[in-house]
């Protein structure tokens, strides 16, 4: 990372960016579903608020621009002035996407922006916003100074070019009777607050826009706005940057002081604010107000401070703003000829309101860490839990006592280090939901390619898991949605015909099982087509012509490098590349997928990973002198196991009775190809397992050796993929011992013959 402050609060913006995003999209497909109200299109219009007030201060101007359109029409539907209909969300949606666009490209981790997609989306927007595309217009000098005018560049006209006369007579026109503005009508309302308002020039340069402050105030109560331009100078010497006009708002009504403070909550600190209640002292405006001086109680700032600026835009909106003394602002500096200003008085504190509002949740405070250093801490952490294991089997081995200090010491040290691996793994945990929600966008666009009309839905977005696995599941669920919905789902006229709705539903779930974490993909198409996926293997020569092949087998077909059942290659598919890539993914993981399919009712693929990649806990077991790590999560229970127990169906396939059911039983060093005979009963113990899926079954080893926290090493990194087995770790005694993977071992275990040789030792 640079050492340049404002690159670093530049990198704090891009990331602040992307849980914007990410929350910007949940509230529009909630309002797309129907549940969102009233409060989902505020957080909407904050989050681009949010994002266009940082991008100003880094003159992002491009993203600053669409932003402001998005804003704008966001301010219509949250006024009610604009109903939040079908067609609205959809634009809402897509214009999402181009914000997105627009960020990336800001970021520099993007493609630069289509700019004839952003022009159209922006068009849009106006039509939806004005009812008409918004015409380009040159704006008045004594107009609002928006953030659209920082191009302006002043121009000297002389009238004589137009053929003017060089006398122009005077007219002599009566004196129009117009009322004083600034005198205070005697029928005035005596309830209300007159606000007086100056923007400092950054205001307008981080992207604000003073006619929202208005219209949030005027949803307070009856306002009357008085516009003081007399700071405004001669055209040749304006500076667009800087700000000379001043508003006189007065507020009628009950509203209190901290609502009316609200309202300016994102300026405070770029402007010069008064607030009064009505009938008290007020700065004069009648001959102009002249220029309000920085208040002298707080330290200087510089002209442009990113880090205040974005440290406003950040904080969030929802919480109450506290009910604080009006800004005093300081008598200005006497002008010959003006009358005499008068000091502002403090108001007294508005009256309480009938019912107090509860205090909102205090949001949790967080720090932005290198992920880096946190691998280090994890690293640190698993090397001190092996040390720690060594010096357990080292005192075991020595014959100290359990009561020996020595002994006590120890387990302090393993109770203290499970407490520290504990809590660094709480620190790399992360909910999937960070994965989930780029996923809404992906299928946005695939379904516009395809043409098919499709909905997701997710579930289990909080599930955590160790953020190593997170980063690393984003490609395999990109492949396997757009596989879902360019294969699976049919298209609008065909899901008529078969008697479905013509929209198509795409899930996609996380869950934790068994110690491990499933993600379920799964689409209520048409299912895999069997027949022509294995036409498709024998004409590419996959597999042979005569080989006979489970349906289970004919569905992994499609993970062989090289299949598709795409007729033509696109932009979606067609290549052959996508699911063999999400197979070795999920291998890489240590983890699998599989399958589940029904013809005409779609289909569901399902990933099983490890939670974590770095500690788990285990039971270590003894099969054919070979030491072995059976996951402690997936384990119900173990027995000795009883010769009238053991049956076999078939003839050949082992089961065991198991509280009046019988489940299957796995020779764990007879699959794993440690002995050929097989595991005698006398001194065996049997470990009931449960998979993923929910079944049971019996692992039958020689002993169990005991329970321990063990580090997880890759196996296929340092070696290479073998079945049965998910990784590997490093022992007390420094030895390497095998985890097992428990569903691969009990689907070896099926197709592995396990022949009466089970016997009683003589």
């Amino acid at each position: 990372m640079s050492d340049d402050p404002f690159e670093a609060i530049k990198v704090t913006f891009f990331q602040e960016c992307s849980e914007l995003l990410g929350d910007l999209e949940a509230n529009l497909l909630a309002l797309e579903t129907g549940q969102g109200d009233i409060e989902t299109i505020n957080a909407v219009f904050r989050a681009v608020h949010s994002v266009k007030g940082g991008a100003g201060a880094f003159g992002l101007e491009d993203l600053v621009r669409f932003a402001h359109v998005f804003e704008t029409l966001m301010d219509e539907l949250r006024s009610g002035r604009k109903e939040c209909d079908g067609v609205t969300v959809k634009t809402l949606l897509r214009a999402s996407d181009v914000l997105a666009d627009h960020i990336a490209a800001a970021q520099g981790t993007g493609a630069p922006v289509d700019a004839a997609r952003s022009a159209g989306l922006v068009a849009e927007l106006e039509v939806l916003t004005h009812g008409v595309a918004a015409p380009v217009v040159s704006t008045p000098v004594a107009a609002v100074v928006d953030e659209d005018d920082f191009g302006f560049t002043p121009l000297t006209l002389d009238l004589a070019d137009f053929g003017a006369p060089a006398d122009l007579p005077s007219l002599d026109l009566p004196p129009l009777d117009l009322p004083d503005l600034a005198a205070p009508s005697a029928a005035a309302p005596t309830a209300g607050w007159r606000i007086v308002f100056r923007p400092h020039p950054r205001l307008y340069a981080s992207a604000n826009d003073v006619s929202l402050l208005l219209r949030e105030l005027a949803r307070l109560g009856p306002t009357s706005v008085e516009l003081d331009d007399s700071g405004l100078p001669m055209l040749d010497a304006l500076d667009v940057e800087d700000a000379h006009l001043i508003w006189t708002i007065t507020l009628s009504g009950d509203a209190s002081e901290a609502a009316v403070r609200d309202v300016f909550d994102f300026v405070e600190m770029d402007c010069d604010l008064s607030i009064t209640p009505l009938g008290e002292a007020a700065p004069s405006v009648e001959a102009g107000l002249p220029p309000l001086p920085v208040l002298e109680a707080a330290p200087a700032e510089p002209e442009f401070d990113i880090a205040a600026l974005l440290a406003k835009a950040s904080a969030p909106v929802e919480a109450p703003a506290p009910v604080v003394a009006p800004v005093a602002v300081p008598a200005p500096t006497p002008v010959a000829g003006a009358p005499k200003p008068v000091a502002p008085v403090a108001p007294a504190a508005p009256a309480p309101a009938a019912a107090p509002a509860a205090p909102a949740a205090v949001a949790p405070v967080t720090i932005r860490v290198d992920l880096d250093r946190v691998d280090r801490l994890i690293n640190v952490v698993g090397e001190l839990v092996i040390q720690q294991a060594m010096l357990a089997q080292r005192v075991m081995e020595s014959g100290l006592a359990r009561s020996s200090d020595i002994a006590l010491g120890l387990e302090d040290l393993e109770l203290l280090t499970r407490d520290i691996q504990d809590s660094v793994m709480a620190i790399r945990a992360q909910p999937v939901k960070s994965v989930f929600q780029r996923m809404p966008r992906l299928v946005r666009e695939v379904a516009d390619m395809t043409g098919k009309r499709v909905r997701l839905v997710t579930s289990g977005e909080d599930t955590e898991v160790d953020k190593t696995v997170v980063e690393r599941l984003a490609e395999p669920i990109t492949h396997m949605l757009r596989n879902a919905i360019d294969h699976g789902l049919e298209s609008p006229e065909e899901r008529e015909a078969a008697g479905k709705p013509a929209e198509g539903t795409v899930r996609l779930a996380a869950l934790h099982r068994s110690g491990r974490i499933v993600i379920e993909i799964a689409d209520d198409g048409k299912g895999i087509n069997r027949p022509r996926v294995r036409g498709i293997a024998v004409d590419r020569g996959l597999i042979a012509e005569d080989a006979v092949l489970t349906d289970d087998e004919v569905d992994n077909l499609i993970f062989l490098p090289g299949f598709s059942t795409a007729e033509t290659v696109t932009d979606v598919s067609g290549r052959g590349v996508g699911m063999d890539v999400v197979k070795r993914s999920i291998q890489a993981l240590g983890g699998r997928i599989s399958i589940s399919s029904v013809p005409g009712k779609g289909s569901t693929f399902t990933l099983s990973l490890p939670l974590t990649l770095a500690v788990l806990d285990g039971m270590v077991v003894a099969a054919a002198e070979q030491t072995l790590v059976a996951p402690l999560s997936a384990i119900v229970e173990s027995l000795t196991p009883r010769v009238e127990d053991i049956h076999y169906v078939g003839g050949h396939d082992a089961v065991i009775r198991f509280r009046e059911e019988f489940v299957p039983l796995v020779d764990v060093g007879r699959v794993m190809g440690f002995r050929d005979d097989a595991t005698p009963l006398s001194g065996g113990v049997v470990m009931i397992v449960e998979t993923e899926a929910g079944s049971r079954a019996a692992l039958l080893v020689d002993a169990i050796n005991g329970q321990r926290q063990v580090v997880i090493k890759s196996l296929e990194t340092h070696y290479r993929h073998v079945d049965g087995v998910s990784a590997a770790t490093i022992l007390g005694d420094g030895s390497v011992a095998l985890i097992l993977d428990i569903d691969a071992l009990v689907i070896a275990g099926r197709r592995k013959p396990n022949r009466p040789e089970l016997k009683m030792a003589s």
